[in-house]
C-alpha cells in the first residue's frame, strides 16, 4: 500500500499504456460513453483467492498471470483502486460485503465450516437497505456463498438474508467443478455443469426476468480449489492434461487456466446481458481475499499469503467500471476496504445510508462514490482495518491489521505486533518495532493506529456473535 505520492503501490504503477487492448473497453460493441439512468443496474463480481499478484491491471513481479482480457477492459473503462483490502478469508470478507460491518461486529472471523460463527439472521443486509431505499430494485445471489450453517438457514440463508433469489453452492467449495451440489432458493440438486459457466447461466436467465433496476450478486467460484482442467473452449493452456499427479505437480498453472475461464465466462456474462442494458450497468469487480501460498508465483512469500494478515493475504483488486465516471482508465490510490461496496451500492441505488440503516445498527462501510464522480476526489477514509480469528485459526496468527496512508500495525491476539512503512517497503520485510526506536512520525502513528484497535478489540468466546459497540 501507498496511498500517497503515486498512483499505486510500490511496484504497482501499472505497465505504461495499461489501458487495456485497442478496442477492447467493453461489451461488444460498448465503446462509448454513456449516462445512467437514475436507477442503473449494479452488477457485483466477485473471485475467489484473487490477489492483486494474479490480477490484470495490476503490476506486482510474477512469474506468469493468466490471460485476463476481460478486466483489462473493464479496467481501461471503469476505475482501478491500487489499495484495497479484504479480510485474509472468503467468509469474513463476504459478510462484510453483506452487512457493511467489520468482524468484530458480526462475530465472522474465518471461513464457515471450521467451527466459527456463522452470519447471524439478526444482521442488516444489504439486499434489506436496498429494499428500505424504495427505489425498486429486485436483488439476486449466483454463486459461492459460504456464510451459512443450520444456525442460520442453511440452503435458505441466502433468501433469509433479505435476496428474492439464490442459485448457487452453500459451501466454502464445490466437490468438483463438473459435478456438485446446486441450490436454488433452498432447494438441492446434483449439477454436472461446469460450475463457472453455471453461474452465468443463472445469473443471465435471472436477469432476463427483471422488468427494472436490478442487484445481482455474482460469486464465482474459480479460481479456488479443487484445482482441475477447466473445459478447452474457456482456456488456452492446451499443454495441460489434467491429470492428478501433474497438478500436484504445477498447481500455478491449473490456477492460472480456471482464472482464465473465469475471465472468459465474465465475458460471456457482459455480453448475455447486452450492449444496452450494459450501458445502465455499473459493474464492481473484487477478490475477495489474497492468493493461496501454492498459487501466489512468488510475489509474496508463501507463508504471508491467503489466510494472513499479510499484504499477500489482503491487499485484492477492486475495479469499478460503467456510465457516468469521471476520467475512466485512472488509477485510484486512496484506501478502500472492500466492504466499502455495501455503502457504494447503496448510494448507487439512490439510497440515503441515513435514512436505510436502522438507528441501533453501527456501519463501517464507507462509499466510494465520490471517487466515481470525482477524479480529484480526497481519501474517504483515514484507515482500513483486516481481521482474522476464531477457533480453527492459530492464535498467534489471529488478529487485526490496520494502516493509513504509510504505516501498517499488525497486532496478533497473543499480543505480538510488527509495524511496517509500506510506502518505502510494500512487501513487509523490516519490522520497525524491531529497532527499539521509532522515528517521531512512526511513533505518532503507531500510536494512533494503536488506540484505534484498542476501541475495537476482538472478543473470543462461544457465545459471542460480535460487538456493536457503536465505535
Amino acid at each position: 500500500l501507498a496511498f500517497s505520492g503515486g498512483t499505486g503501490p510500490i511496484g504497482d504503477t501499472g505497465p505504461t499504456g495499461d489501458t487495456g487492448p485497442t478496442g477492447d473497453t467493453g461489451p461488444t460493441g460498448d465503446t462509448g460513453v454513456t449516462t445512467a439512468s437514475s436507477h442503473p443496474n449494479i452488477l457485483l463480481v466477485i473471485a475467489d483467492d484473487v490477489g492483486v499478484d494474479q490480477a490484470e491491471c495490476y503490476s506486482l513481479p510474477t512469474a506468469d498471470r493468466a490471460p485476463q482480457p476481460t478486466l483489462r477492459a473493464l479496467c481501461a473503462r471503469g476505475i482501478t483502486f491500487a489499495n484495497a483490502w479484504a479480510n485474509p478469508y472468503c467468509s469474513p470478507t463476504r459478510a462484510g460485503l453483506l452487512t457493511g460491518r467489520q468482524s468484530f461486529r458480526t462475530g465472522v472471523g474465518e471461513p464457515l465450516g471450521s467451527g466459527g460463527a456463522a452470519l447471524s439472521l439478526d444482521e442488516y443486509t444489504l439486499p434489506n437497505a436496498l429494499d428500505a431505499a424504495g427505489t425498486g430494485y429486485a436483488t439476486g445471489a449466483f454463486g459461492k456463498w459460504h456464510l451459512s450453517d443450520d444456525s442460520n438457514g442453511g440452503n435458505d440463508h441466502p433468501n433469509l438474508a433479505g435476496f428474492d433469489h439464490f442459485a448457487g453452492a452453500m459451501a466454502g467449495a464445490v466437490e468438483d467443478y463438473y459435478s456438485w451440489t446446486r441450490v436454488e432458493d433452498g432447494v438441492e440438486t446434483t449439477s454436472t455443469d461446469y460450475v463457472t459457466s453455471a453461474t452465468v447461466d443463472d445469473t443471465l436467465s435471472w436477469i432476463g426476468e427483471q422488468d427494472g433496476p436490478w442487484f445481482a450478486w455474482v460469486a464465482f467460484h474459480a479460481p479456488h480449489w479443487p484445482l482441475h482442467l477447466p473445459p478447452a473452449d474457456l482456456q488456452t493452456y492446451t499443454e495441460l492434461t489434467g491429470s492428478s499427479t501433474e497438478i500436484r505437480k504445477h498447481p500455478a498453472q491449473y490456477f492460472q487456466a480456471m482464472l482464465q475461464a473465469e475471465d472468459t465466462e465474465m465475458q460471456r456474462l457482459f455480453d448475455g446481458i447486452g450492449v444496452d442494458e450494459m450501458r445502465n450497468t455499473i459493474v464492481i469487480y473484487m477478490g475477495d481475499n489474497g492468493t493461496t501460498s501454492s498459487t501466489n508465483e512468488g510475489a509474496y512469500a508463501s507463508s504471508r499469503s491467503k489466510g494472513t494478515l499479510y499484504q499477500g493475504g489482503i491487499h485484492v483488486p477492486l475495479v469499478i467500471a460503467g456510465p457516468d465516471l469521471a476520467a475512466r482508465g485512472r488509477r485510484v490510490s486512496s484506501p478502500v476496504n472492500t466492504l466499502d461496496v455495501f455503502s457504494t451500492i447503496v448510494e448507487l441505488a439512490g439510497g440515503n445510508l441515513d435514512d436505510v440503516i436502522p438507528v441501533d445498527t453501527t456501519i463501517d462501510s464507507v462509499s466510494m462514490k465520490p471517487y466515481m464522480d470525482d477524479a480529484f476526489a480526497d481519501p474517504q477514509r483515514s484507515f482500513v482495518l483486516a481481521e482474522v480469528f476464531g477457533p480453527s485459526v492459530d492464535e498467534r496468527a489471529s488478529g487485526q491489521a490496520i494502516a493509513d496512508e504509510h504505516y501498517k500495525l499488525i497486532r496478533f491476539l497473543p499480543g505480538d505486533e510488527e509495524l511496517y512503512n509500506l510506502h518505502d517497503d510494500p512487501f513487509e520485510a523490516e519490522n520497525l518495532l524491531d529497532s527499539g526506536t521509532l522515528s517521531a512520525a512512526a511513533e505518532t502513528t503507531y500510536s494512533t493506529l494503536s488506540a484505534i484497535l484498542d476501541a475495537r478489540p476482538i472478543v473470543l468466546d462461544d457465545t459471542s456473535t460480535g460487538s456493536d459497540t457503536g465505535i
